[in-house]
């Protein structure tokens, strides 16, 4: 029988050994140094023996840190005739930990594996959106493409209501307006897998 065995450690501050390189893989709020993983952030350790991970659960509320393949949720913020502009909210795995005032971008080529003539089609301002960040340097850029990646909740461009969905189309319950968006699986569910 296979015991779930996961172990909360001690009080750390960045620079203090969390465990071994060659027994654990470093994770979030760590990185390896020789042999040693090391915290880079105050906070408590967390030695996850089935996944062989090391992590800081920070104790402050330090900055996240945004990385290539890391979820983010954000806000449509202002649409031009090939990008989307979003305002990040929060990084999954990290949602008490909010994003403050950075921006990222969907060009129009991130949004489907198939063709969109125009990113109107797809996205609409104040759209909630679940992107996968592809390039984190200089500008972040996101991409959509993905079943589970797209619109988590959408709002009528008319009257400004939150759309229901109804058999794959979004209807305005409010004005009856029909709209098209690139979807996330987990549209309206409440929560980001």
């Amino acid at each position: 029988m296979q015991v779930n065995y996961k172990m909360q450690c001690n009080f750390v501050i960045p620079g203090d050994v969390v465990g071994t390189a060659e027994e654990f893989l470093a994770g979030e709020g760590t990185y390896i140094k020789g042999e040693h993983i090391r915290a880079t952030t105050a906070g408590m350790t967390k030695l996850d023996a089935i996944e062989r991970s090391a992590k800081v659960i920070p104790s402050t509320n330090a900055p996240v840190k945004l990385e290539n393949g890391d979820v983010v949720v954000g806000q449509i913020t202002d649409l031009k005739e090939s990008l989307a502009i979003l305002r990040l909210a929060f990084k999954r795995g990290c949602e008490s930990r909010p994003i403050h005032n950075t921006e990222a971008l969907i060009h129009i080529s991130r949004v489907k594996s198939s063709y969109v003539k125009e990113i109107r089609q797809v996205l609409a301002l104040r759209d909630i959106v679940k992107a996968k960040i592809i390039d984190d340097t200089p500008t972040i850029g996101l991409s959509i493409v993905d079943d589970d990646l797209g619109v988590v909740k959408a709002y009528c461009t008319r009257c400004g209501t939150p759309l229901r969905l109804e058999e794959k189309k979004l209807v305005c319950p409010e004005c009856e307006q029909v709209e098209s968006r690139k979807l996330s699986t987990d549209y309206r569910m409440g929560m980001i897998r």
